[in-house]
């Protein structure tokens, strides 16, 4: 009996699970069409989560577009006092709060830099080192789409 307790208290002891504060730190979101890939760093502010685009794998835009050679800007935003700003330094997820029944992170929005639309987010952890991040049109998410984003270490 002894032998399976002890066991059973190594198996556990050796598995890794993420805790709310894992999700602070930077990860990479998968391929966008054009292959270009948006590195996030989440932090912590009065009890919200917010991710802010901190690099782009293609930073510039790329031969045949209008502004060819120029950094990466918010063109598509619905703001016009916005479309100018750079993509690297805006908030790409925003105002998530921790449910920890749910071990999720809920009522967050995500920005989506190529139609400058926002969507309802919720983002979970797969493992400590990969994110489930659900962007949809509807609160509930039922209609929308995910992406695996990896950590940065």
């Amino acid at each position: 009996m002894k032998k399976i307790f002890l066991l059973i208290t190594l198996i556990f002891s050796t598995l890794t699970f993420s805790k709310e504060e894992d999700i602070q730190g930077k990860w990479i979101t998968e391929k966008a069409k054009n292959g270009n890939q948006i590195i996030v760093e989440f932090q912590k502010i009065d009890n919200r989560y917010f991710g802010k685009i901190i690099q782009l794998t293609i930073p510039i835009y790329e031969k045949g577009h209008k502004l060819e050679g120029k950094t990466k800007i918010d063109l598509a935003n619905p703001d016009e006092k916005l479309k100018t700003r750079l993509l690297v330094g805006i908030n790409f997820v925003s105002d998530f709060t921790y449910n920890p029944e749910k071990d999720r992170f809920e009522n967050g929005f995500i920005y989506n830099p190529e139609n400058g639309k926002t969507y309802y987010c919720s983002i979970s952890f797969k493992d400590p080192n990969t994110l489930i991040v659900k962007g949809s049109l509807d609160k509930s998410g039922f209609i929308g789409s995910k992406q695996i984003w990896s950590k940065i270490k």
